[in-house]
């Protein structure tokens, strides 16, 4: 019995000795050129190791290879595809018997993996097979169930390049740590890393392994910050046919720049796009997506639909139909002045539009509101298109203070200095926000509609009013125009009947100026050009309840200046009263859009006056040349207008003797003086006076 007992003992212990001292006496690095061998066959590819090959079974079955590197397919750059600096796999060795895998540790210290995708669309990790049919043997050992344990990733790296792009991807100090019960169950992988240069952390459950590898349907759970971008989804994953996802996701990026570059993507330095949150279902593969369901919210813009995203191209692209409450474009215009008052002066700001390159798209928004700088505008369409740095946008349905009508808007940033074009034609617009919107100012009232083609260039608000060509116009109807009562006006100066006062006509204009005067009218109605910034309007028509105006005039866009020549015409008395005449007032409104002017244009008054009395006396020459009555040399000499004439043209002139009586030569005013003052009370219509009487007593003298 001892014997026996003995004998068992002794083959114990050789057993142990064979566990413990084999694989050292077995010179591993004998067969490193058949795994090498087995290995390249099985992936396709040639396999290496390095010398320091190892392999023990206590207190553990281990299996150690240094410098594993597994060659780069033909036609691709880079001496390798993976390169791993050191593994260390642990088997446990019962599970072998029951056809089962089971490793209890996997670890790779510094992996390298260089992934390429050739311009042809062609990739380097398509690993192929054995051409070889694979044994009953090799598909047994294929089937086995695999298990791990501690399998971990230190210090890793990982390089993504795509050639038809020209965009990078670079991952670096990965630290992983994986677990996969079984095949059939989540894969989960949990660590940190640098992604192209930002702190990123992944969390990510893949069911099955099994499925994926079968080409079969799994699911994809997945948790990713980068920088300060956080990135979730649930998505359904297909392998067959290529890479193919659907789910619900969502994006958080509140550094849309820097989110951007991290995705392979320079976003120029402008005006907006500086962040962005995505939620909705996505359907898309390694080169596209589609986003159903989605919200939306850019910037200050929220908007809900469906969007495609494509980045296979230069430059990424996006497309959909989207409806948002409000579409704020504030953030892309120049910033507002600070003028605390009044019409703000053109901002010499560069305006930047080398956001519209960073990405192309076409969309179809609707709209409740759209902020554009102080104009606010109602319910609208837009179809907006996005090529290489030319923005269109197409507006079918423009809804704006209260009025309805369609528009063009056409920006181009593909040159070194951005153009712009556009047309409006809309109707019945309240007049009175709308100038206060654009104007800064509340003086005009009515109901009507306006018509401009515009185009420009220039890279600001100056600039491009500057350059500024085009055409338009307006028609109001039952307004009024605020501040000022040219009616008003027209009755008070049509009252000189005693020769020009301009004391009395300053009280008029004054008078007839005001908050609380107003011109009512039933219709004002110009059209205009514009050329080099300059408004050009050849015809300006009101008609009103006590009066009809015409007139005719210049606005400068660049300087802000007004120029315009109105003439009202109107009656000397109100209406239904009796008596009073037609009287025609000069008026001219001046100044620029922060203080506008209005007063009598007087020079226009003077000359027209003027031209009326000269034609009287070139009327009166005409009869007497004629011998027609009332024509005598009398009235000739009488006539004051005529006395301004032979002034003008070296008339003949009195002789001292022809004095009036009671007028001394140091007295007399200068004949200059005299024909002024003559005309102009013949131009006002000065009543004649009697001589005075002849005193006996000769007056002192000055």
């Amino acid at each position: 019995m001892n014997r026996i007992l003995f004998i068992l003992l002794a083959l114990v212990a050789l057993a142990l000795a064979i566990l413990l001292f084999l694989p050292g006496l077995v010179p591993v690095s004998a067969f490193k050129g058949r795994i090498e061998t087995q290995a390249s066959n099985a992936l396709g590819r040639e396999v290496s190791f390095g010398d320091d090959l190892s392999f023990r079974i206590f207190p553990r079955t281990a299996f150690r290879v240094t410098d594993l590197v597994i060659a780069n397919a033909d036609g691709f750059s880079g001496d390798y595809l993976a390169r791993v600096e050191e593994a260390d796999i642990g088997v446990k060795l019962l599970p072998l018997l029951s056809d089962s895998v089971e490793i209890d540790r996997f670890v790779l210290t510094r992996p390298d993996i260089r992934l390429t995708r050739a311009q042809d669309g062609a990739v380097n990790w398509n690993l192929a097979q054995s051409e070889t049919a694979p044994s009953e043997t090799e598909t047994s050992s294929a089937q086995r169930e695999l298990k791990l344990g501690d399998v971990r990733i230190v210090d890793g790296a990982a390089r993504y390049e795509d050639l038809s792009t020209g965009k990078s991807y670079v991952a670096e100090e990965i630290d992983m740590t994986v677990v996969l019960k079984s095949l059939t169950e989540p894969l989960e992988a949990k660590g940190e890393m640098q992604f192209q240069g930002a702190p990123a952390t992944v969390d990510m459950v893949l069911t099955s392994l099994r499925a994926i590898m079968d080409q079969e349907p799994g699911n994809l759970k997945l948790d990713l910050k980068v920088g300060d971008a956080e990135i979730g989804a649930d998505l359904a994953i297909t392998t067959k046919d290529g890479v193919h996802y659907s789910g619900p996701a969502s994006l958080s990026a509140p550094d849309l720049p820097a989110f951007a570059a991290l995705a392979g993507t320079e976003l120029a330095e402008a005006p907006g796009f500086d962040k962005l949150s995505v939620k909705g279902d996505i359907d898309g593969n390694d080169a596209s997506l589609r986003l159903e369901n989605a919200s939306i919210n850019f910037d200050e813009i929220a908007a809900q639909g469906a969007v495609m995203l494509n980045w296979a191209g230069a430059r990424p692209k996006a497309s959909g139909v989207l409806s948002t409450d409000k579409l704020d474009l504030r953030p892309y215009m120049p910033p507002p002045s600070t003028s605390a008052e009044g019409f703000p002066a053109w901002s010499e700001a560069k305006m930047d539009f080398a956001s519209l390159n960073n990405i192309d798209a076409d969309f179809d928004i609707s709209t409740d509101a759209v902020y554009v700088n102080d104009l606010e505008f109602g319910e609208s369409r837009i179809k907006l298109l996005v090529d290489a740095g030319r923005l269109t946008a197409e507006i079918p349905e423009l809804s704006m203070y209260g009025g309805q009508g369609s528009g063009r808007v056409v920006v181009n940033a593909r040159g070194a200095t951005p153009s712009f074009a556009g047309n409006f034609d809309v109707g019945a617009v309240q007049a009175q926000p709308f100038s206060k919107d654009l104007m800064k100012h509340d003086n005009l009232l009515g109901l009507g509609s306006f018509k401009l083609n515009f185009a420009a260039t220039g890279d600001s608000q100056a600039a491009i009013m500057r350059t500024i060509d085009g055409s338009g116009g307006f028609d109001l109807a039952d307004g009024a125009l605020k501040g000022v009562n040219i009616a008003g006006l027209v009755r008070a100066v049509g009252q000189f009947t005693e020769g020009f006062n301009p004391a009395a006509l300053q009280r008029a204009v004054a008078e007839a100026r005001g908050p609380s005067q107003q011109t009512d009218f039933s219709e004002f109605l110009s059209d205009f050009s514009i050329t080099n910034g300059l408004v050009s309007a050849p015809t300006i028509t009101l008609n009103g309840p006590y009066l009809s105006m015409s007139g005719q005039g210049t606005i400068n866009l660049a300087e802000q200046k007004i120029d315009l020549r109105l003439s009202p015409k109107g009656t000397t008395v109100l209406e239904g009263q009796e008596g009073g005449r037609t009287v025609t007032v000069p008026v001219r409104i001046g100044g620029t859009f922060s203080k506008p002017t209005i007063g009598i244009d007087a020079e226009s008054l003077a000359r027209t006056g003027l031209q009326r009395t000269l034609e009287n006396v070139l009327s009166n020459r005409n009869k007497k040349e004629d011998g027609e009555e009332g024509a005598d040399a009398t009235d000739e000499e009488a006539d004051p207008a005529r006395a301004i004439i032979e002034g003008i043209i070296g008339g003949k002139k009195k002789e001292p003797d022809q004095q009036q009586d009671g007028a001394t030569e140091d007295s007399a005013a200068t004949p200059e003086e005299t024909l002024i003052n003559e005309g102009l009370n013949a131009i006002f219509g000065k009543k004649k006076t009697a001589p005075k009487e002849e005193t006996k007593e000769e007056e002192p003298q000055q």
